[in-house]
This record gives structure tokens, sequence and C-alpha cells, in this order.
């Protein structure tokens, strides 16, 4: 299995409603996107000191479906419309899982 996970940090102008729209847009990556088995997003609780603002994990069976995932249309528009607006940095991983 292969886990995608994505670290968002907004810039000091990202509003709380832009924040908003990038959560609902994620939620739709599951339903317009084939491949992907888990899907999971969420503000950072602000329980450690040093932390980002946001992350997602994802996981995909194959490489194959996480590239189909990560060059799918939806996934592209979604990240130029929502994303990059409001990023200062995105930090992005990708690592075999064990089941």
């Amino acid at each position: 299995m292969i886990r995608h996970v994505v670290i968002f940090e907004w810039t000091d102008s990202a509003s709380s409603d832009q924040v908003a729209a990038v959560a609902a847009g994620l939620d739709t990556m599951p339903d317009h996107i084939p491949g992907i088995l888990r899907y999971q997003h969420g503000d950072d609780l602000e329980i450690s000191s040093v932390t980002a603002d946001y992350a997602l994990v994802a996981d995909f069976a194959t490489v194959e479906d996480y590239r189909t995932y990560a060059s799918h249309p939806h996934h592209l528009a979604y990240i130029e419309e929502h994303v990059r607006p409001i990023a200062a940095r995105i930090h992005r991983v990708q690592y075999h899982v064990s089941e």
C-alpha cells in the first residue's frame, strides 16, 4: 500500500472561509477519483509548539493508483483554484505501508 501525506502551511492572509473551502473540496476527492482507499484530513490541533496548519493522509493500493490521483484533472484544478492561493508551503511524502 502507498501512503501519501501532505502537510500544509497557510499564508498569514488565509481566511477561515478559504480553509473551510479547502476542506470541503478535499472531501470530494474520493467521489471523483478512483483508487483512493482511505482519505483523511484536518486542521492541526495545536497541541505541540512547532506544527503546520493542516494535514492530509491518503492511502492507495498501488503506485499507479497514486499517480492517477496526483495527475487527475479534478485534483489538479482543485489545487490550483483553492490550495495554491492560500498555501505558504506544502510538504509531501509518499511511502510504502505494510498492511
